[in-house]
C-alpha cells in the first residue's frame, strides 16, 4: 500500500511532545511495521490546524489528485486539522479519491464505517480544543500588549537580538528608512519616492522581511519593487521614533473585516526601542501627510512636488493654480498660473501669473513681519504680567468685594422669595426683581473667574508667543545658513494655509496670504506686471 506521511506542529502546542521529528518517526515506524511503501511526505511548521491553506496539505492534495497514494498516515486526527467541518470535508474528499486516513496513535481508520462516529467525536473535541487555545493565546497576547508591548514582525530598519530578544537598529537597512523620510520632507511624493528607490536598485521592505525567514531562498524572478503603499507604511510607523503601538485594529473571525480602535483605547509604549528617525523629522512628515491628504498635490515625471502646489487659489474664479517651468534670459524658473485660464482660455479667467521666487521673497518678508509683531506682542504681555504681579493684592481685594456683593444679592433673593409667597398679587414684580439679581450674580461670577484666570492666561499666551518666536527663528536660521537660501517646503506649509491671488486690469497682482495656527492672520501685498517668460 502506498503511504503518504503528513505531520504538523502549531505554535501553541507542546513542541517536545509533538515535535515534527517525533511525529515523523512514529509514522515511519508504523509504515515499516505494516509493510507500507512510503511514496512521499509533507509537513507544516508553526501553522494552526484551524486553517486549511497550508503548504504541506497542498502538496498532499496534489499527490491525491495524481493518484499516487492509497493511505495518508497522521500521528492523530488533530494533525490533519482542528476545524471540525473543514476536516470532515477534507476526509470526504480523500474517500472520493479512494484514499483513506489512518491515525496511528488513535487507531482510527476513515475507511472503517465503525470509526465514523469516533472521527466525529474526535473532530468535535479538536475543534473545541483549538477554539479554547485560541482564546487563551489571544488573552495572553492582549496582556503582553498592555504590559511592556509586543511586536511579532519587525519593520524595515530593525532586527531582533537572538540572545536577549530585544529590538535593535539594523544598520544595514536603517539608512533606507532615513532616506525615505528625507525624500518626503524634501518635497517628493509617495509614488516618486517609490520610483527613485527602484531606479537606485534598492530592494523593497518585502525583500528584507522574507530574508529573515529561516528557509528563505532568493526568488530571482521576483524584483521586490517599491510601491506607494510601502512608502506610506514607513512614514506612518511610530516604531521609527521608538514608540510601539498595539491594539490598533480588531479583525472579525466571521466576516474577516477590520475595525479600527480609537487612539485613546490603543496601547502605546514610548521608548520601546531605539529610534531611527528624530522627533522633528517625524513631526514634519506627519504634517505633510496631513496637508497633502487635504490638498492632494501631484508630482510629474519623478520631480519634486512644486512647493506651492495646492496652496494657491484664484480670487476671481476660485480655481487652483498649476505650476509650469519657464525660461527667462537663459535661466529656468517655475511660475504658477490660474488653471481655468490654462485649461479653458482667457474667456474664462486671466492668467494671474506669479513666479515661485517672487512668492518665496514675499513669504520671507512675511516671516520677518510676523517675528516683529510677535516680539512686540510678547513685550506687551511681559508688561501685563509685571503689572499683574504688582496689582495682585488689589485684585484679591476686588475679588473679595465681588464675593461679598454676591452674598448680599443671594440674601436679597431669599427675602424676595418670602415676600412673593406672602404677596401673591405681585408675583410677577417679585419674579422680575429676582431675575435681575440672578443676572447680576452671573456677571459677577464671570468677573471673578476672569480675574482668577487672568494670570494663568497671560502666562500661557506669553509661552505660546515664545514658542512661535522660536519656530520663526529656526526658519530664519535655515534661510541664512543653508545652501538653498529659501524656506523649506515643510516650513512653508507649516506657515501658509492658503494664498489668494487677484489680477487687476493692468495685470498687476494683489496677493493675500492666510497663515496657519499659531501664525494666524492675513497679509496682502501687491506685485507689478511682469514680462512674459519663455517655456522651459
Amino acid at each position: 500500500m502506498r503511504a503518504w506521511l503528513y505531520y504538523r506542529l502549531s505554535r501553541d502546542e507542546d513542541e517536545e511532545m509533538n515535535s515534527l521529528q517525533n511525529q515523523r518517526q512514529i509514522l515511519v515506524d508504523y509504515a515499516e511495521q505494516n509493510g507500507y511503501e512510503i511514496v512521499g511526505e509533507s509537513f507544516d511548521d508553526n501553522v494552526s490546524g484551524m486553517t486549511f491553506n497550508r503548504k504541506g496539505l497542498g502538496e498532499l492534495e496534489i499527490a491525491v489528485d495524481e493518484g499516487k497514494i492509497d493511505v495518508v498516515l497522521v500521528k492523530d486526527l488533530s494533525r490533519l486539522g482542528r476545524h471540525r467541518t473543514q476536516t470532515e470535508l477534507f476526509i470526504d474528499h480523500l474517500r472520493q479519491n479512494n484514499v483513506k486516513v489512518y491515525s496511528v496513535t488513535e487507531g482510527i481508520d476513515s475507511s472503517n464505517e465503525n470509526d465514523d462516529l469516533m472521527i466525529g467525536f474526535k473532530q468535535i473535541f479538536n475543534d473545541f480544543y483549538a477554539k479554547d487555545i485560541s482564546k487563551k493565546v489571544k488573552a495572553g497576547v492582549r496582556q503582553k500588549q498592555k504590559g511592556k508591548g509586543l511586536i511579532e514582525s519587525l519593520p524595515l530598519g530593525y532586527k531582533r537580538d537572538r540572545n536577549t530578544n530585544t529590538v535593535l537598529v539594523d544598520d544595514e537597512t536603517a539608512w533606507i528608512v532615513q532616506e525615505v523620510f528625507k525624500l518626503y520632507v524634501d518635497g517628493y511624493g509617495l509614488t516618486t519616492i517609490a520610483k527613485k528607490m527602484n531606479e537606485r536598485g534598492i530592494k523593497s521592505p518585502e525583500y528584507y522581511q522574507r530574508r529573515k525567514l529561516a528557509d528563505w531562498k532568493p526568488d530571482i524572478s521576483k524584483k521586490y519593487l517599491w510601491v506607494q503603499t510601502a512608502v506610506k507604511r514607513i512614514l506612518t510607523n511610530e516604531l521609527y521614533i521608538g514608540t510601539m503601538v498595539n491594539h490598533k485594529t480588531v479583525t472579525s473571525k466571521i466576516y474577516k473585516t477590520k475595525t479600527f480602535i480609537p487612539p485613546e483605547e490603543q496601547y502605546r509604549h514610548e521608548n520601546f526601542c531605539e529610534p531611527i528617525i528624530d522627533e522633528t523629522t517625524w513631526k514634519q512628515a506627519q504634517f505633510l501627510l496631513e496637508q497633502r491628504s487635504q490638498i492632494n498635490p501631484r508630482s510629474q515625471n519623478g520631480r519634486k512636488l512644486h512647493r506651492y502646489s495646492g496652496l494657491i487659489k484664484c480670487s476671481d474664479c476660485g480655481a487652483g493654480f498649476i505650476a509650469r517651468r519657464r525660461k527667462w534670459r537663459g535661466k529656468e524658473y517655475v511660475e504658477y498660473t490660474c488653471n481655468s485660464n490654462h485649461r479653458y482660455g482667457k474667456q474664462y479667467c486671466t492668467p494671474h501669473t506669479v513666479r515661485e521666487n517672487q512668492l518665496d521673497e514675499l513669504v520671507e518678508d512675511e516671516i520677518l513681519r510676523l517675528r516683529d509683531i510677535i516680539l512686540a506682542e510678547g513685550e506687551r504681555y511681559n508688561k501685563i504680567i509685571k503689572d499683574w504681579s504688582k496689582k495682585k493684592p488689589l485684585y484679591e481685594r476686588q475679588i473679595q468685594q465681588l464675593n461679598d456683593r454676591i452674598l448680599s444679592l443671594r440674601q436679597q433673593i431669599e427675602d424676595l422669595i418670602i415676600e412673593r409667597i406672602n404677596d401673591r398679587e405681585h408675583t410677577q414684580v417679585f419674579n422680575n426683581m429676582i431675575t435681575k439679581r440672578e443676572d447680576e450674580i452671573a456677571k459677577l461670577d464671570k468677573k471673578i473667574s476672569d480675574l482668577r484666570e487672568y494670570d494663568k492666561i497671560c502666562k500661557q499666551r506669553k509661552e505660546h508667543l515664545n514658542n512661535t518666536t522660536q519656530i520663526i527663528d529656526e526658519i530664519l536660521s535655515c534661510l541664512l545658513y543653508t545652501s538653498e537660501g529659501s524656506i523649506s517646503d515643510v516650513n512653508l506649509r507649516m506657515l501658509v494655509k492658503r494664498i489668494l491671488i487677484h489680477q487687476n486690469e493692468d495685470k498687476s497682482l494683489d496677493i493675500k496670504f492666510e497663515m496657519n495656527g499659531e501664525f494666524n492672520g492675513t497679509v496682502s501685498v501687491f506685485i507689478e506686471p511682469t514680462e512674459e517668460l519663455e517655456s522651459a
